[in-house]
Formats: C-alpha cells, structure tokens, sequence
C-alpha cells in the first residue's frame, strides 16, 4: 500500500510517461494526467542553472520531465493541494530527480526571482459544472485566470519567460491578463486534436517586460483523422524530441 492511501485514504496507481523513462504515482480517481502537461514541457526551453517554477503542479509531470532533460535546473513545483504536493514529493525521489515541492496557494507565494514560471492550471470556471472534492482544486478555478498569470509573473525576474497551456476559448482573457502584467513578445501555438477542427487548447509563451509583437505559430496536430497520434505528438509522448 503507497504512502498516501495510508495518510490520506486515497488509491494511487503507478503509471509511467516517456515510454517508460519517468515513473508517475497518482490519483486513481480526480485528475489523472493527460496529455496537456507534456505538451506544455515540450515547449518549455531548459537551460542549466536556471530557476523555474511549476505553478499548480500536480503530480509533477511537468517538473519531472523537465528535471529529466537538464539535470542542472533548479526547479520548484508548488500547489495549493496538499496530497497532490505529497505525490510530487514521491514522485521527485521514485525518479530520483531533485524537485523542491512546497504546498503554498500562488496568491501567497513570495519569492521573486525565477527564469521562467510553467503552468498547467486548472481550466473550468466552477460555476457552469458539477464537480467532486477530488476535482475541484486540480480542475477547477479557485482565482481568476488574470490573478493567477498576474501571481505567476509576480514571481519572475525581468525578461523572465512564462509559458502556460490553457482552453483555447480562453484566449481573450489571457490576453488581456498579460496586457495588464506589461508581458510581451507572445507565441500562441494553437493545439488542434483533429484536422480541420477548431484548436482545443492553447499554448502561450511571453516574456516580462518585453514590448516585442505577438506571434502566432504553426499549430501542432494531437490524432490522425483515424484517431491514433500525429508523428509529432508521437515524438513527444516518447520524449525523442527536446
């Protein structure tokens, strides 16, 4: 029986991500990882020595894979979770890869001084949805979309780059949130699931500080039309690539 079942009454499976190469302890029921946190990983530039922080982390993934590609990056993963905080923590020793993991909500996280904030935050305004206790804080908004990138950009030093993965009927709101922090320099890059449907979600890039043009890239295709994975998200889900 893991840790948390004993601690926290709650089942966990171990599961694995890049073709074996990370182990991931996790909820058996809430949120369970997709495939937005690694696409958010992937586009996420490590570099040695740098300071990032993992906003709303969860059970790591995104740390993990991080930590895993440059050993010398010196990563912080927080979430306002209790349990999950308690399963990166596993997760961070089963991989032996040197995360540090403090249970703290966004609104009350003080330092200042990272290279780049990476969020995968949780999606659903609460009101239009019925939701479980286990799903609330891993899916749901507990502050506004414009006060959680106005915290995540508190916590970087100028030109520090922030990168999020987000619904792409979000859009609008985020931004206007990065207007209001003075981020510029933007990339979206629109995530399609399918061929000629509408992007689902959206990764942006900004920069703080920068007065740089906005730019929107090739978008990066998930499925075939006949449901299995492109040859890129292929390349991806394996960790081949970055």
């Amino acid at each position: 029986m893991f840790l948390l079942e004993v601690l926290y009454n709650m089942e966990t499976s171990e599961d694995t991500i890049l073709n074996g190469r990370i182990k991931l302890l996790q909820p058996k029921n809430g949120y369970r990882v997709a495939v937005d946190p690694i696409i958010l990983a992937y586009f996420v530039d490590s570099f040695p020595e740098q300071k990032v922080l993992d906003v709303g982390c969860g059970a790591g993934t995104v740390s993990l894979i991080l930590k895993m590609r440059e050993k010398l990056t010196k990563i912080t993963a927080i979430d306002l979770d209790e349990k999950m905080c308690h399963i990166c923590r596993q997760n961070s020793q089963k991989n032996l890869l040197n995360i540090d993991v403090i249970n703290v909500d966004i609104k009350h996280f003080s330092e200042k001084s990272f290279d780049q904030v990476v969020t995968n935050p949780p999606f659903f305004e609460e009101q239009f949805f019925r939701t479980s206790a286990l799903q609330r804080l891993a899916k749901f908004e507990t502050i506004s979309i414009s006060e959680w990138i106005k915290s995540c950009f508190q916590a970087l030093k100028p030109r520090g780059v922030f990168t999020m993965i987000h619904r792409a009927v979000r859009i609008g709101d985020i931004l206007y949130a990065l207007k209001l922090v003075k981020a510029g320099g933007t990339v979206i890059v629109p995530i399609y699931s399918k061929e000629n449907q509408e992007a689902k979600r959206i990764v942006v890039r900004s920069i703080k500080g920068s007065k740089a043009e906005p730019k929107i890239l090739p978008g990066l295709l998930i499925h075939k039309t006949d449901g299995t994975y492109s040859d890129m998200m292929q390349k991806i889900l394996s960790g081949e690539i970055k």
